[in-house]
């Protein structure tokens, strides 16, 4: 005692809680310093043990992963170019043999998105004409180093084979695609090879599987004849590393082994292996800084020893400091508790005094269940929304029986009935709602509902579903009989709909289900009902639908005759890009299954089978592609459609004027097409006997039709413009030379007389006076 009041004031020790706060801090100590030499002779040869293994597991796994993508694209492309070969490709017409071209489009795409591997595929045929084709369309090879390019593929000895120095017709191919081509010969497995399937790799998933896992690591392909392919973005050639490990590698034995290479004061571990592909000897070498990583470790741990010795050193001085700090609160604490003044701390059972505080604590636990009760109705509300989806279907009945009595239900005996109501007429509502308010009139009705449960007897609860509908589950005790639930449900919801009518104005559809003494089941009759709200009758604006009366209403209905006529007529009018005619008939469509006595499944179905016969438009006139990926999301949204208005207006805004805008642009490109065609085919024959009706032929149209084509897009009558090449020819033939005018005439597809008439008709001279006229112009 008396040397402890010889020492400086903060080594003085007071307090059981203190005393054994020192003595644990100084007992801490030691660990630290076991630990930090154990880090330091143990974690060093261990971590660089593990790198090495690691690195092997990541070499192997990663060429099991390259032979293996490797192999599924030689056998794919092997498969395409077998179907290829079956295919006749030889004097290929990319004007005539439209569908044939349009297979190998599609061919090509599918192709592209077979493997993620494929950046690229061409398509090379040597015959009629050097040319090219991609999913973007197709290149005739007029430049004669693209053109030695391709053609070189031809001579190869494989009909299957790598290529490094190949270059896509494709600009900018160097940002997408690898420098490296799979290259299959076609030669219908009899002839000389006509033509070759090219795959590009895609360079940024290549370069993911030669990605490094090291930050200064590397990772490379070498193929014969010095052929380097890099994991790393840009990298053309090999760095001095990579070269002079490649050139250790040479030097060992063909069983590949792991080793340890030192350069420029960095050891480096080296795995690598080699594998064969299409007759040729690949490298797959990986580098990882073995020094670089292990570095921070062993630095860490000898910093880790200075610091645990220099620690222990001060560790009784350290831990008085340090435990008179952490106790000063609790010395403050408790003098505030002693009050009166009183600094006297006790020796042990400091924390009694701190008891009290667990009183004021239980105080606020009551105050928070209090609060807890106030959100008993939103906790109840979640629970019931989540079974009536059936989320809660693993439970056991006497679990949601006890989370009913948990949220507020009374009795454990109950009889449970759904009812399920529907909104319709929004589109309506358009001036007093806008479109997405659909959630703030669900909430209006059910804030309808729920005062109609308070001024009822009924005990029930309700769910809203915020897309103008909503649940009511109701609850009645097990000794009332179904006759009065029945009376009692029918009641309350046609008070409902004539509440929701005058004040939303809106028509009402409900659904009440069957009788239910189960928990469990609630989630199977509330989707039994929901689906009967389909089999509503059309014609009624509101309804009260019960599901032990759901026969009854089913034979009720009339059945419904599908209007084959009216939907002839409307794909009519879509071919033939009438728009205005178009809406009117689907209005028509439409109003006509309302007037009957169908229900909405009937009417539903009919609208899916009119949309089916569109799309087959869609599907005949080539436009597929740009309609197949929201072809599931219309039939989604046309699904979730009810009224028979809603519906006819989708249709117009959604199906009819896109899909005619679409044909309209490609009938016009394609009657461009056509025009040019004929234009080629006068320019190249006019000195024969050609007529309209033989290039009608030709381009597989009607006469009148191409007359009228041919006009809107050259702005000539056809014999206009064929007179107008003849009549040029003949003038210059007229201007040039000597020949006779019988003979130019003839050359020109002309008789002498008429030649004579036609010349004069257009020029206002006869040939021989314009002869004549021009010579002396030019003497």
């Amino acid at each position: 005692m008396k040397l402890q009041n010889k020492l400086p004031s903060f080594l003085h020790i007071s307090g059981n809680y203190r005393k054994n706060l020192v003595v644990f801090l100084l007992l801490a100590s030691f660990p630290g310093i076991i630990f930090s030499f154990l880090l330091f002779f143990v974690s060093k040869s261990q971590m660089e043990n593990e790198l090495q293994t690691v690195h092997q597991n990541h070499l192997y796994n990663t060429i099991d992963s390259i032979k293996e993508q490797f192999f599924n694209l030689e056998l794919l492309m092997a498969n395409w170019a077998s179907h290829a070969n079956m295919q006749d490709y030889n004097d290929l017409d990319v004007v005539r043999d439209y569908q044939n071209i349009r297979d190998i489009f599609d061919t090509l795409i599918s192709m592209e998105g077979y493997n993620p591997l494929i950046g690229r595929v061409e398509l090379f045929l040597n015959n009629p004409k050097p040319i090219v084709y991609t999913k973007n369309g197709y290149t005739l090879l007029d430049d004669e180093q693209q053109l030695n390019d391709y053609t070189a593929f031809l001579s190869h000895n494989q009909k299957m084979f790598w290529n490094h120095s190949h270059k896509s017709i494709e600009a900018g191919y160097k940002d997408r695609y690898a420098p490296l081509v799979m290259v299959h010969n076609l030669d219908n497995h009899l002839l000389a090879p006509f033509g070759s399937i090219i795959i590009f790799l895609n360079k940024d998933k290549l370069e993911d599987i030669l990605q490094s896992p090291y930050e200064d690591g590397s990772v490379f392909l070498l193929r014969e004849n010095d052929q380097w392919l890099f994991g790393k973005e840009n990298q053309t050639q090999p760095d001095p590393l990579q070269t002079v490990i490649m050139d250790e590698i040479a030097k060992r034995s063909n069983s590949p082994e792991p080793f340890v290479y030192h350069y420029d004061d960095i050891k480096y571990t080296v795995t690598y292996d080699h594998f064969t592909r299409l007759g040729e000897k690949w490298y797959y070498v990986s580098i990882a800084p073995m020094t670089n990583i292990t570095a921070p470790v062993v630095f860490i741990s000898k910093i880790s020893i200075y610091l645990s010795l220099f620690v222990f050193i001060f560790a009784i001085f350290l831990s008085m400091f340090a435990s008179r700090k952490l106790y000063a609160p609790i010395e403050k604490l408790i003098q505030k508790v002693n009050g009166s003044g009183n600094n006297r701390v006790p020796s042990k059972n400091e924390f009694e005094l701190i008891e009290t505080q667990i009183n004021h604590l239980s105080t606020e636990s009551e105050e928070l269940q209090h609060r807890l009760k106030k959100q008993l109705p939103h906790l109840r509300e979640g629970f019931l929304l989540q079974l009536v989806q059936g989320y809660l279907y693993a439970y056991r009945e006497e679990d949601l029986l006890e989370r009913m009595q948990q949220f507020g239900s009374k009795d454990k005996a109950k009889k449970y009935v759904i009812a399920f109501v529907q909104m319709f007429g929004f589109a309506k509502l358009k001036g007093r709602f806008s479109e997405g308010d659909e959630g703030l009139v669900t909430f209006l009705a059910v804030n309808i509902a729920e005062e109609l449960i308070h001024s009822s007897d009924m005990e029930a609860d309700v769910i809203n579903f915020h897309d103008l509908s909503l649940g009511i589950l109701f609850s009645f005790s097990e000794d009332q009989s179904t006759e009065d639930i029945d009376r009692m449900i029918v009641t309350f919801s046609e008070e409902l709909i004539g509440y929701i009518n005058e004040i939303c104005k809106m028509n009402v559809s409900i659904g009440i289900s069957r009788t239910s003494d189960s928990l469990k089941s609630v989630h199977s009759i509330f989707e039994e009902t929901k689906q009967s709200l389909s089999f509503r009758n059309l014609q009624e604006n509101n309804q009260i639908i019960e599901m032990k009366k759901m026969d009854i209403l089913m034979n009720s209905h009339d059945n419904f005759e599908y209007p084959f006529d009216l939907e002839k007529e409307i794909t009519h009018a879509i071919r033939l890009r009438n728009t205005e005619e178009a809406v009117i008939l689907v209005n028509r469509f439409f109003l006509t299954s309302s007037e009957k006595n169908v229900s909405e499944a009937m009417m539903k179905q009919g609208a899916l089978k009119l949309l089916g016969s569109i799309f087959h438009i869609v599907l005949q006139s080539g436009l597929i592609e740009d309609f197949v990926t929201e072809g599931a999301n219309l039939y989604e949204e046309l699904y979730k459609l009810k009224d028979p208005e809603e519906i006819s207006q989708w249709f117009e805004d959604k199906v009819i004027i896109p899909i005619i805008d679409e044909l309209s642009q490609k009938q016009d490109q394609r009657l461009r097409l056509i025009v040019q065609k004929v234009i080629d085919m006068l320019e190249e024959n006019y000195m024969e006997d050609i007529s309209l009706d033989f290039c009608a032929d030709e381009v597989n149209l009607n006469p009148s039709i191409l007359s009228k084509v041919f006009k809107e897009f050259s702005g000539w009558n056809f014999i206009d413009y064929l007179t107008n090449i003849r009549l040029t020819k003949a003038k210059d033939l007229l201007m040039e030379t000597d020949t006779k005018i019988k003979d130019i005439a003839e050359s020109i597809g002309y008789k002498h007389s008429y030649f004579n008439r036609i010349f004069k008709k257009h020029e206002g001279i006869t040939p021989s006076e314009f002869r004549e006229m021009n010579r002396k112009n030019i003497i």
